[in-house]
């Protein structure tokens, strides 16, 4: 599975460069705004944050777009003999095209971040975001890496789905209704853990907490201080997050070794 994973990664450098590309030059844009205040409003650091987050976010749509449309390519399509004339299981290719989907969507999202670091060394506005913390940005990061993984594993198991032999005259409707709706409902699944266990693994010395009081309703999976800083990860969410892609990931194996005539 490593010299196809290595394959994976190397054919998508030419897209990962566009994304690294697009990464630092949309964060040096969205710095230098800040720098002259092109914001025009007056909380300046709540709007950047948002703005990051909102280009996060964009780069990992692309990149989930992208992976998913190769997945369907290369499984179902006329190419698709050729990967499986490679001699490794159907869960191991499937396997190594997630790893190399979150792989890059990683990638991107770290040189985001350290376009981030140094244009805002570079243009000296780093003191004026020291409400934003790097670590706090990595963790986010983690966390949009979790979610991803989600909504890569749901949009290929809704294609694999449409292939099945019922679902194939419905093929738009199970490949992308049928995975928005899982998506829709995992999420509102963890906002209701979120809210009815707020128990925490905390960063500092990794010890399991419960938090008596919670400030609001969040998906993130990760809980605030009230200075701000983080203090760690709601280990429900986190736990039933996994178990949502394992779930996924080997259903999806199974619907492709057992169910679909190729």
């Amino acid at each position: 599975m490593i010299k196809f994973l290595k394959y994976e990664l190397k054919r998508s450098r030419g897209f990962f460069l566009i994304m690294a590309i697009f990464a630092i030059i949309s964060q040096a844009l969205l710095s230098i705004f800040y720098k002259f205040n092109s914001f025009e409003i007056e909380n300046k650091n709540t709007s950047f944050f948002i703005l990051l987050i909102s280009l996060a976010l964009i780069i990992l749509s692309i990149s989930l777009i992208f992976f998913t449309v190769r997945y369907k390519r290369d499984i179902f399509d006329k190419s698709s003999y050729i990967t499986f004339t490679i001699n490794i299981s159907v869960s191991k290719i499937i396997l190594a095209k997630f790893l190399a989907s979150l792989i890059f969507g990683f990638l991107s999202l770290v040189i985001f971040v350290g376009s981030l670091i140094f244009t805002t060394k570079f243009l000296g506005i780093n003191e004026s975001l020291n409400n934003i913390s790097i670590k706090v940005l990595i963790l986010y990061i983690f966390v949009s890496e979790i979610y991803y993984s989600i909504a890569y594993l749901l949009l290929v198991f809704g294609i694999t789905l449409s292939k099945v032999q019922i679902f194939r005259r419905y093929y738009s409707f199970v490949s992308v209704v049928l995975s928005i709706v899982l998506f829709t409902i995992i999420v509102w699944l963890l906002r209701n853990i979120y809210t009815i266990s707020p128990v925490v693994l905390r960063f500092k010395d990794f010890a399991i907490q419960r938090i008596i009081n919670i400030n609001g309703l969040d998906i993130s999976m990760l809980y605030n201080g009230v200075d701000g800083k983080v203090l760690g990860i709601n280990i429900w969410m986190l736990v039933f997050s996994i178990l949502i892609i394992a779930v996924t990931f080997f259903y999806n194996v199974f619907l492709i070794e057992e169910k679909i005539d190729f």
